[in-house]
């Protein structure tokens, strides 16, 4: 029997911060809910999830290709500088792969003990491209 990946819609507050200079509180929300406000808004990465879900009746299904897994997404939240150390690590088990010459205790890491097969170089090159923004 085929398998299908259903996707669903899930309502949730996604949490954005932004810098307003004002001498009170009040002025500050006033002055970033002006429709005139052009101030940078910057994910927190903090999300308040609900329980509505709803099945797309008309794209959120399509056939389970054959070895295809589907995983939940993990949310991290780091800084500039933190974003920039793990490219910077992705870019070096990158060029370790292309080498072939991957340190065992690495290769444990990047396979997770052999629970999969770890992520290609192409792989790779699109998290980084997801993960510099």
């Amino acid at each position: 029997m085929p398998k299908f990946v259903v996707s669903k819609g899930h309502d949730a507050f996604a949490y954005y911060e932004t810098v307003v200079e004002a001498d009170t509180p009040e002025q500050a929300r006033g002055r970033a809910e002006s429709v005139y406000y052009d101030g940078e808004w910057l994910a927190t990465g903090y999300v308040q999830e609900f329980d509505d879900y709803e099945i797309d009746e008309y794209s959120g299904v399509r056939l389970l290709e054959d070895g295809e897994t589907v995983e939940a997404f993990v949310s991290l939240a780091v800084t500039a500088q933190e974003r920039d150390a793990v490219l910077a690590g992705l870019r070096l088990l990158q060029l370790t792969l292309a080498r072939a010459d991957i340190d065992p205790a690495l290769g444990s890491i990047v396979t997770n003990d052999g629970a999969h097969a770890g992520l290609d170089l192409t792989q790779i090159d699109a998290l980084c491209e997801r993960l510099n923004v």
